[in-house]
């Protein structure tokens, strides 16, 4: 036995092993990708340098000790010399992706890949535990996600993207009817309390993480009950109060307490939670409609957005017309047009761009228009008119053309000086939407804000730098969608877990992620024609309706799944689920569809882990010898498993 000394400590070594395994028996971290196995061939990695006193630079796994040795295993020169190795293995490495672009494009990085998977095999307890890790409401948020993950899937390159929501809402409604629905164990209880205010999808993630970590977890909501904007600004015909109930109570098995009623600033101050809690994370919303301003919007019969919406779930004080014009072009619009169309009015829908400039979801705009919602594009409010009872009954109309792209990249509508007068007995503006901060006004509290007038947050760890205040969802970002407020909570959970362990250190670096993106394109419409026409050509039987029919059953395997849904004849006049949902079938057919283009083992990747240790930039890395910059190492049984097949 040899004694050695290791950044200061004294070891009694085998003199027979190597630096790097007396390391790791001491739980000394030195990173080391020596013994990964790429294709059959190790490779020496050069990360497991280390100074040796006398010596200089040597590789912890070549060199054996001696005694009276001494070694560092982290210096600024160690560091750089190990980032300059990580750049060079991740330059040559041939991968393409390191994680799915679906879960890339996800803002909550829900592991898409791993719960098709699952669903594929029939597995949907499997498949609802993937899901939870990141989101935890995939009953709301698989019925009213606009899919940001759809528009990364590699799938859309052959034919048609998978339908990754839709099969997110089917295994949740399987989970939703089990005898025991899926509910992570609770770990041991911990000695501190977490107020949140507001029930958003944001207040609820945040909430259900913390209180599954063991700790004491209190919701205030202001309104009568929770769901912030899940509850009050989703339609039923979306997202059915039943199914929010329901999965609000999941998510509270584990001890979240929700408090209605409670509005800040009136029952309670953000002072006095702030001193009365370990932590307060801030979710109250964006939920404050915005006038357009424009003369006549006070008339009767004119209402906003926002609280015409509300209005819907709770007073129906709002009176819809014969004749109703909806404002704006974003989702709100068109839910606030369905809606209308549900009361039996004739709806027409006034943006004062085109129809590609429209910010909401083409899927929505679609089902607006089969539904009889009209669109009036390029045309903008100028005067809303009044009859001798002080109603609107006219709306006047200037026309608009599109010039050049203003900062969010849409053509800006400029005003033509053409005007024309349409009648109308219900007005309805959904432009925009902001924080209301009156419960402020009672508050000697200073938190820091934008000129949006949200707050002002660090983005790693939605702290606001104020005590022990964090802020997130549309209360920090502005108007944004459930599944962003579902990110931001779970980020958040995690920032007060290490902010009440004293750790926030820890949440500075990110998982280090690349995608090569040079292969990701829009498919050409004629791509999908000729996928067809060979399809056809291929079809057997011997008679032409058994060839039809052969060459039916086999495009079914390969395009998307269609979701089910009510006719329009079906969704008058009332506000049930438009969408009915797969068959079982139908959705392990669609899930097989997925190409599993992410690394298998990405969740166990060691190079990964050095290059998020080491902050890797993926823009540092170059193409060597041909190859594209990877993002991931490949170890054994990583080659994703659509090239094997």
């Amino acid at each position: 036995m040899f004694s050695i000394t290791i950044n200061g400590q004294l070891f009694e070594v085998d003199k027979n092993q190597t630096l790097l395994t007396i390391a790791r028996h001491h739980n000394i971290h030195i990173p080391s990708l020596c013994d990964s196995d790429t294709y059959g061939k190790k490779h020496l990695c050069d990360l497991c340098e280390i100074e040796v006193d006398g010596f200089g630079i040597k590789k912890a796994c070549k060199i054996t000790p001696f005694d009276g040795m001494s070694v560092i295993t982290e210096s600024e020169q160690l560091s750089k010399r190990r980032k300059k190795a990580l750049i060079r293995i991740l330059s040559e490495h041939k991968a393409e992706y390191c994680e799915a672009p679906c879960q890339t494009a996800c803002p909550a990085g829900v592991d898409i890949q791993s719960y098709l998977y699952h669903i594929s095999k029939n597995d949907h307890k499997k498949a609802i535990e993937v899901i939870k890790q990141t989101l935890p409401m995939p009953l709301s948020i698989g019925r009213v996600c606009p899919a940001f993950c759809e528009a990364g899937c590699q799938r859309r390159l052959i034919d048609e993207p998978l339908a990754i929501r839709q099969l997110k809402r089917h295994t949740a409604d399987i989970d939703l009817a089990a005898l025991e629905s899926y509910v992570p164990a609770r770990k041991p209880h911990k000695d501190k309390s977490i107020a949140i205010i507001g029930s958003g999808p944001g207040g609820l993630t945040c909430g259900y993480y913390l209180s599954n970590e063991g700790y004491d977890v209190t919701v205030f909501e202001a309104m009568p009950n929770p769901g912030g904007w899940l509850r009050y600004g989703i339609p039923e015909y979306r997202l059915p109060k039943a199914i929010l109930d329901k999965e609000i109570e999941i998510m509270c098995r584990n001890g979240m307490e929700i408090k209605t009623s409670c509005k800040l600033g009136e029952e309670l101050t953000l002072s006095e939670l702030s001193e009365k809690y370990d932590a307060v994370c801030m979710a109250v919303g964006a939920s404050k409609a915005v006038g357009m301003g424009y003369p006549g919007s006070d008339l009767k019969g004119c209402y906003l957005g926002v609280d015409y919406l509300k209005d819907f779930v709770t007073e129906q004080q709002c009176i819809t017309g014969k004749k109703v014009a909806v404002i704006g072009g974003g989702n709100t619009a068109i839910d606030c047009a369905r809606t209308a169309v549900r009361a039996g009015a004739d709806t027409t829908l006034i943006y004062r761009r085109t129809r590609a400039e429209m910010p909401a979801e083409a899927y929505e705009v679609d089902e607006a228009e089969k539904e009889g919602v009209k669109f009036s594009f390029l045309t903008n409010p100028v005067e809303n008119i009044g009859d001798e009872h002080n109603r609107v009954n006219k709306v006047c109309l200037e026309k608009m053309a599109l010039g050049t792209p203003d900062s969010s990249g849409r053509s800006r509508p400029e005003p033509t000086g053409e005007y024309i007068t349409q009648e109308f007995d219900t007005v309805i503006a959904a432009v925009s939407q902001a924080p209301d901060l009156s419960f402020l006004d009672n508050d000697n509290i200073d938190i820091p804000l934008t000129r949006w007038n949200t707050i002002d947050c660090d983005e790693t760890t939605m702290h606001s730098g104020v005590r022990n205040i964090f802020g997130i969802g549309d209360f920090r970002r502005g108007p944004a969608t459930a599944v962003e407020a579902v990110a931001d909570g779970r980020v958040a959970a995690k920032a007060i877990d290490c902010y009440l362990n004293s750790n926030m250190k820890s949440l500075q670096s990110n998982s280090f992620n690349f995608s090569n993106n040079s292969k990701m394109q829009f498919v050409n419409p004629s791509h999908l024609t000729n996928v067809t026409q060979v399809m056809r050509s291929l079809a057997r039987g011997q008679t032409s309706e058994q060839k039809e029919l052969n060459f039916s059953d086999a495009m079914k395997h390969i395009l998307r799944v269609t979701m089910p849904e009510l006719t329009v004849e079906q969704r008058r006049l009332n506000f049930s689920e438009v969408e009915t949902g797969f068959t079982n079938q139908s959705a392990i057919t669609e899930a097989k569809r997925c190409l599993e283009c992410g690394c298998q083992l990405r969740n166990k990747c060691d190079l990964r882990d050095c290059a998020s240790e080491y902050r890797i930039d993926a823009s540092e890395l170059t193409a060597i010898n041909g190859h594209k910059a990877a993002n991931s190492y490949f170890s054994n049984n990583t080659i994703p498993l659509y090239m094997t097949k």
